[in-house]
């Protein structure tokens, strides 16, 4: 069996699962947050009855980062409605709660603040009210995003219905150039297999180049396998996995790993010695291209934070290049830390000073602009650059505004520059 199918398998009791088969797997982690968990909580109080109880509050973390900030650009009382609800239903039952730490502001994106607290180890089953729930899988984790009625029968039975999806495998090898990051592979990715490329399976990563690529990048490679379609981005656990996990929790877990001769859909081999950055065109996250073939193309607004694009490694690629040098003239760049613990760790190394200095905003954690609902969104007729994973139409902004996905250091070097590029002199 291939890794997936081992974990599935050992979720469901079974001694052997293959693909297309439909099994119900224990969960050993649900996570919810403020745009979804009131209707997962009221469907779940319709089916069960209102005074159920959920499987096992431990289990079960909601995050209040989604829609925290979308009074800052528009007024949405649906929005202070459900985070009240959802913090009513974690007072409720008992459950892990990371609510905002001051008004408007997140403990953290959630996720990157479930890995950062502990809750994410190998071999765990985890199903998330969210699409990007998948970035867990960096961490040899086989996580997924359900829909509200799936997550209302997880609150109360603790497994779900999934069907055991097929694998495909990406081996990376080569050695990667200088300032080549997980969002230029991803995105190159992305430009092969197309959006769909991927549906209904999981992408596992493997290769040299993961031996390149610190913790941070191998989140941002599992979190946008979703935008190939995947329903999870899977990583092997290795010696960097095994030093994150230790540093933030003192639980034990069982890794698992396929058998050497398992059978996988499809292997894809990509050599990246020689790839260079990478820019998504509006209004898909697949029209990519290498910087090189992408017209001249002006901005006015920068973006770098969400959960892709907002970790440690991401703001000290930011600060690399932003070090003594000015935005120019009508660009706005917006910094998100991605956690409170990540802003922290940028106050002490200096980034937040540097990022001052050269004129960006630095925002308070949350997910914001990336999904329409906060400071740095795109006006009307406005072309911005972002280091988030996807650029649909409206997504982050007026309709009319033209969203180019990119890495974080080219984000930066973009805002510098008032156009796309990676040419810093």
């Amino acid at each position: 069996m291939t890794l997936v199918e081992k974990l599935l398998a050992k979720a469901s009791g079974n001694s052997y699962v293959r693909p297309g088969e439909v099994v119900f797997a224990q969960v050993d982690l649900a996570l919810s947050h403020d745009a979804v968990a009131a209707p997962v909580a009221k469907t779940f109080y319709e089916n069960y009855g209102e005074g159920a109880k959920l499987w096992d509050a431990q289990k079960v973390v909601l995050v209040a980062d989604h829609f925290i900030q979308v009074n800052d650009i528009r007024d949405d009382r649906r929005a202070d409605l459900m985070y009240q609800q959802m913090i009513q239903f974690a007072q409720d039952q008992g459950c892990h709660l990371f609510d905002m730490v001051s008004p408007g502001e997140a403990a953290g994106i959630c996720h990157v603040l479930l890995p950062e607290k502990g809750f994410v180890r190998p071999g765990m089953i985890i199903a998330g009210t969210d699409s990007h729930t998948c970035t867990h899988g960096a961490l040899g984790a086989f996580a997924t995003g359900v829909g509200t009625t799936d997550m209302a029968n997880i609150y109360a039975t603790g497994d779900m219905w999934m069907r055991v999806p097929s694998t495909l495998v990406f081996e990376l090898s080569g050695n990667l150039p200088p300032h080549i990051s997980a969002k230029d592979i991803i995105l190159f990715i992305l430009g092969q297999l197309s959006c769909a490329g991927a549906t209904g399976k999981v992408m596992e990563f493997r290769g040299s180049i993961l031996a390149q690529l610190p913790f941070d990048e191998r989140l941002t490679l599992a979190n946008m396998a979703v935008e190939c379609g995947a329903i999870c981005g899977l990583i092997v656990p290795d010696e960097i996995t095994r030093n994150y996990v230790s540093s933030r929790s003192q639980q034990e877990f069982t890794e698992i790993i396929a058998d050497a001769d398992a059978e996988y859909e499809k292997v894809y081999q990509f050599d990246l010695s020689h790839l260079e950055p990478q820019v998504a065109r509006p209004p898909k996250p697949d029209q990519v291209v290498p910087i090189s073939q992408l017209e001249d193309t002006p901005i006015t607004k920068a973006f770098i934070g969400s959960c892709t694009g907002g970790k440690l490694y991401d703001l000290a690629q930011a600060a690399e290049v932003l070090q003594g040098r000015q935005l120019a003239d009508g660009v706005n760049l917006y910094i998100v830390p991605a956690s409170i613990e990540i802003r922290e760790q940028a106050k002490a190394l200096g980034y937040l000073d540097i990022f001052a200095q050269a004129g960006a905003q630095i925002l308070k954690s949350g997910c914001g602009a990336c999904i329409n609902s906060g400071i740095g969104v795109l006006d009307k007729e406005e072309t911005g650059i972002y280091a988030t994973n996807r650029n649909f139409k409206g997504r982050s902004g007026d309709p009319t505004g033209k969203n180019y996905l990119a890495s974080p250091r080219t984000v930066a070097i973009s805002a510098v520059k008032g156009k796309i590029s990676t040419l810093l002199d």
